[in-house]
């Protein structure tokens, strides 16, 4: 049955690839008995021409910094060995397998997400992707150094740091868990211009300095307290809409205090997003606006019928115009999905069966 699975995952990641002109795709597993020299991974169906390495970054994965180029993939495979951290220096789409892998269903045949303990952006990889990966609670977490990145559909336990002198910095669909953060970390020197932050679940904070102006916060659900003496919510923002606000005990400073360009979103008391357009109040989420029960990202769905934001659709992390700018359940990238195999493991003359379930997230 192992074998029959990294079948079926070698012809969808052959039907990936052939959809991409000039690029490759490489595997990533922390299992690999890659070394090198003599062993390629083969254990996971690797070979000398495609190995399955070891490592995304560091020592164990020298070989795989030589063969990628700009434009690759590389598919981080789930594991219960945290993966090392480092520094990313060429244009790269990394995704891994998502989180909360056990708790939604239909997400995955490997229940195991791909964590790593930081990773950091630097010279060379401007264009990078990053989707799908658990980036855990660590000094250094996400360090953005470099323009045009995009960070989507991750479980981040503390924060994306943001260097000045930067832009087009995409924050787009993820889950910031840790609830003591803000989930963008900056520096007084200055402030990346176009920085979008979409669709994501927040469960700290979000505290920019006066100077640091977001070009979009939209569609996001902010569960957060205020923690060191700010406010839940301290930005200034070009457009700030249908995003929720779920307690009642958070305090807001948008746009100074204006609340200038705030409209369409859902607060938990009247004070948070004033009498703007389209802004109202519910004051009993649980029961009136989010679903009974959910998984750890299920929950923060809406009730049928919820009060529609700017563009007709839902407001939160699950709403939006086209269902891909839409937060997805456990961060799916938007491939392929094998999340059930069947064989009877018993080989024939005329071959051997093998049924699978596969689905691919938008």
């Amino acid at each position: 049955m192992k074998k029959a699975a990294l079948i079926m995952f070698m012809l969808f990641i052959a039907i990936f690839s052939g959809m991409q002109v000039n690029a490759k795709i490489w595997r990533v597993n922390n299992n690999s008995n890659y070394n090198g020299t003599t062993l390629w991974g083969d254990n996971f169906g690797g070979t000398a021409a495609y190995p399955v390495f070891k490592q995304l970054i560091g020592t164990a994965s020298a070989n795989l910094s030589g063969l990628v180029v700009n434009g690759d993939t590389i598919h981080v495979e789930g594991s219960t060995i945290e993966y090392v951290g480092g520094n990313l220096t060429k244009k790269l789409i990394i995704i891994g397998p998502g989180y909360f892998l056990n708790e939604n269903s239909n997400t995955s045949n490997n229940l195991l997400p791909a964590v790593i303990n930081h990773i950091s952006f630097t010279a060379g990889s401007s264009g990078s992707q990053l989707i799908g990966l658990h980036v855990r609670d660590d000094a250094n977490e996400i360090l953005i150094d470099v323009s045009d990145i995009l960070v989507k559909r991750c479980k981040i336990d503390r924060a994306v740091h943001l260097s000045p002198g930067t832009s087009d910095i995409r924050i787009l669909q993820n889950f910031f868990s840790k609830t003591t953060a803000s989930a963008i970390e900056t520096e007084g020197g200055g402030f990346p211009t176009d920085v979008v932050f979409n669709n994501n679940i927040v469960l700290g904070t979000l505290v920019l300095l006066s100077n640091h102006t977001m070009l979009e916060c939209k569609n996001n659900v902010f569960a957060g307290l205020a923690s060191g003496g700010n406010p839940t919510l301290q930005l200034y923002a070009g457009s700030f809409q249908n995003n929720i606000m779920t307690n009642p005990g958070a305090t807001t400073d948008i746009n100074g205090g204006t609340n200038l360009n705030v409209t369409y979103n859902t607060g938990s008391s009247a004070s948070q997003f004033g009498g703007g357009t389209g802004n109202i109040v519910i004051a009993n989420m649980a029961a009136s606006l989010f679903v009974a029960s959910g998984t750890s990202d299920g929950k923060y769905q809406l009730q049928p019928g919820s009060a529609a934001g700017s563009d007709g659709t839902e407001r939160g992390a699950y709403g939006g115009l086209a269902v891909t700018s839409r937060y997805a359940l456990s961060g799916l990238a938007p491939i392929p999905v094998i999340y059930e195999i069947n064989t009877s493991g018993v080989a024939t003359p005329s071959g051997l069966n093998v049924n699978i379930k596969a689905r691919t997230i938008k």
